[in-house]
């Protein structure tokens, strides 16, 4: 198990043989093109362990892993959401394995979720009374769907009894009653998020306060305010753009609000969905500008990646609307690839952003780039490294820190801009 194996020692179970155990490695060699043995089986674990916290963008990703007694206790991987358990899991082990999926993440993802093929809650409630320091289970443990049933839809009517239906939302003209109806539909977007991870939940249940279309038209709403409208165009010939924030680096009432956007991420609208579209596009057809235009449009109704339509209006231009012989002939004979393509167009383009930004503050771009490249593998930030760089410039020490606050929110919006997870 995790305990005796670690990361570079030998397979524990002993039940296991090595011709079965090299089976295994031979189906992983041949579905991630690695050659691995049970001779550096450390390094297969390891290879294992980094596709699992998907922390390399250039390695393919596991979204599922098969364990017998290994990754259960010691493993971290915070956007692992879902343990299947089929085995009779008991107090350390259990909470342990339970475990890996706790990881708080953001908004999106705040709670871990366990199925269990087995009945273990006796051992669960034993466990959490024995480790939780006479904590309440409620704690720790997710309210019965009911319970949360209920509190979504008194939260539901108590909205509605203020906000009576979309078309209310246009006699909302001041920041305060903007900033009054984001946190009010934010806490129902929250309860949602919530409610909807539960198997029982339907979001056609005639028992809901609140129907999934009303949601859907306060969303837009709510969206136009957290957002701004995105226009198409980016007024160059097919060079990558950045994108300013919504609100830029005004202090107005809206900006101090976090809008939750990642809870009205639709899983459906990624970067292989919108490339699937742009494949299908054919320049020479009379439909062109409308079936490009209703990619746009996809993107903009979606809450993460609206903020990149531009960046992808932009690499269409360049990649069709100025290629497009070159398009169809690559389309034609199988040699187009629109993946490394849209990589290579928003890594120059991120480069870009990042020397703007270095010319702007008057900083190496070295430090800028090293920044990214960490939190790209960390997943988290090293202010660190922009708080060295800021203390070559001969500025006071008040004046450094609100210098390095400005770089570092500009470098969360590039991060932001250019994250095609």
């Amino acid at each position: 198990d995790d305990e005796q194996t670690g990361m570079n020692q030998g397979f524990a179970n002993d039940k296991v043989i090595s011709d079965e155990l090299q089976s295994i490695i031979n189906d992983y060699n041949h579905t991630f093109k690695t050659a691995f043995t049970t001779e550096n089986f450390g390094a297969y674990y390891d290879d294992i362990n980094l596709r699992m916290k998907k922390k390399k963008q250039e390695m393919q990703p596991l979204d599922l892993l098969l364990v017998v007694n290994m990754f259960l206790t010691g493993f971290d991987a915070k956007k692992l959401n879902t343990l299947y358990v089929d085995k009779n899991l008991e107090y350390h082990g259990l909470l342990q394995a339970f475990s890996r999926t706790n990881r708080i993440l953001n908004e999106k993802k705040r709670f871990g979720k366990i199925v269990c093929f087995r009945d273990l809650k006796s051992n669960v409630d034993a466990s959490i009374k024995l480790f939780s320091n006479n904590q309440p289970n409620e704690f720790i443990i997710r309210e019965p769907f009911d319970k949360v049933k209920n509190e979504f839809n008194e939260l539901a009517q108590k909205f509605k009894d203020k906000y009576l239906d979309v078309n209310f939302m246009d006699k909302l003209k001041s920041e305060y009653d903007k900033r009054d109806f984001v946190i009010a539909f934010r806490d129902i977007i929250k309860k949602r998020a919530e409610i909807q991870i539960y198997e029982d939940f339907n979001a056609d249940d005639e028992e809901l306060v609140m129907t999934d279309q009303e949601f859907m038209d306060f969303r837009s709403k709510y969206l136009d305010i957290a957002i701004g409208n995105v226009n198409g165009g980016n007024g160059g010939e097919g060079k990558p753009v950045v994108v300013e924030p919504p609100y830029g680096d005004d202090d107005g009432t809206l900006d101090d609000i976090d809008f939750c956007l990642e809870l009205l991420h639709s899983d459906i609208i990624n970067v292989a969905y919108i490339l699937e579209l742009i494949t299908d596009l054919n320049p020479s057809s009379d439909d062109y500008q409308a079936r490009r235009q209703d990619i746009l449009d996809t993107m903009i109704k979606d809450a993460v990646m609206r903020k990149k339509t531009k960046l992808i209006d932009g690499f269409i231009r360049q990649n069709i609307d100025n290629n497009k012989e070159g398009f169809e002939k690559s389309k034609a004979d199988g040699t187009m690839d629109l993946e490394s393509r849209l990589n290579e167009y928003v890594n120059q383009a991120r480069q870009n952003a990042l020397e703007q930004l270095a010319f702007e503050e008057e900083i190496d771009s070295k430090a800028l780039t090293e920044f990214l490249n960490e939190y790209d593998y960390l997943q988290r930030e090293k202010p660190e490294i922009i708080q060295e760089a800021v203390k070559k410039k001969k500025v006071k020490l008040k004046e450094r820190k609100t210098i390095q606050n400005r770089i570092l929110k500009k470098l969360r919006v590039i991060i932001n801009l250019f994250n095609w997870e």
